[in-house]
């Protein structure tokens, strides 16, 4: 018996043992597997270790997500966290390259993850009250919201849950 012979929920629950990258892997091997990939249902929990992992085509957004967690722990993190005026030209560099990289994420979840309940973003020294003020207002049913060394959140996050 081949793997593409296997009922749509046999082989969603396949992929759902696999990581990000071994799922986009086995996707590609076929068309009937990448449909599995593209499935929502596939994608209720989403973890990044990185700033990097943003940007690969290895996950879907939609409206399974449940849990939502991007934690940055590096060196650079600690860039993020200095004052702009305090920032010498070398950290500004490394910083403008990801600036808004996390908030352009989370405006793609307010847009695509209306059912989200969970949030977690540690080390992400870049997003905004305004940013986590929409992401509240288009996730109506987010009841966690974990924030540390968020750099640039104040009290108006507060306000806004």
């Amino acid at each position: 018996m081949h793997i593409t012979q296997l009922n749509r929920e046999c082989l969603l629950h396949l992929f759902s043992f696999l990581d990000k990258d071994s799922r986009k892997s086995l996707a590609a091997t076929c068309s009937q597997l990448h449909a599995v990939f593209e499935d929502p249902a596939l994608w209720p929990l989403l973890h990044f270790r990185s700033l990097t992992e943003l940007r690969k085509d290895n996950f879907r957004l939609g409206p399974a997500l449940r849990s939502l967690s991007i934690c940055w722990h590096s060196s650079r993190v600690q860039v993020c966290s200095v004052e702009d005026w305090l920032k010498s030209a070398l950290q500004r560099s490394l910083c403008s390259r990801h600036e808004s990289l996390v908030s352009d994420f989370l405006l793609q979840v307010c847009d695509r993850c209306p059912n989200l309940t969970s949030v977690t973003l540690s080390g992400c020294g870049h997003v905004t009250d305004d940013c986590l003020a929409r992401l509240l207002r288009c996730c109506p049913r987010l009841r966690a919201l974990r924030l540390e060394n968020c750099a640039r959140v104040t009290n108006r996050t507060l306000v806004a849950v």
